[in-house]
């Protein structure tokens, strides 16, 4: 495990999961993230924990691109030398009138917070 990874591969995730790799149902994920924003919704999704908020605006199309991201959450971190479970906390943020970005906390008590443009 390298700790000095975390930034760059929870990045890497967060750009994937927002990207146009991410189509499901006919439909861009990321498209139908912006339309909860443009709502005036903040998205946060809970990698560890598999919430999604807010949950009113939670589609069968959102929870199926969240089971299957998180199904490889793992894999992907481990590739970078992360181990996911020396991460406390694992999140994405889209805020409704700010950026987007990967947010983390290690087993040390260490915050990571990288912007996903």
């Amino acid at each position: 495990m390298k700790y000095k990874n975390i930034r760059s591969a929870i990045h890497n995730f967060g750009h994937s999961f927002v990207s146009l790799m991410n189509y499901v149902d006919g439909v861009y994920v990321s498209d139908l993230l912006f339309d909860i924003r443009a709502k005036g919704h903040d998205v946060e999704i809970d990698w560890l924990e598999n919430t999604f908020a807010p949950e009113s605006e939670m589609t069968p199309t959102i929870r199926k691109s969240i089971d299957y991201w998180r199904g490889d959450v793992k894999r992907h971190l481990a590739s970078q030398d992360v181990d996911i479970d020396r991460l406390r906390g694992l999140k994405l943020i889209c805020a409704a009138r700010g950026i987007r970005y990967m947010w983390a906390l290690d087993d040390r008590g260490k915050e990571y917070r990288v912007r996903i443009s």
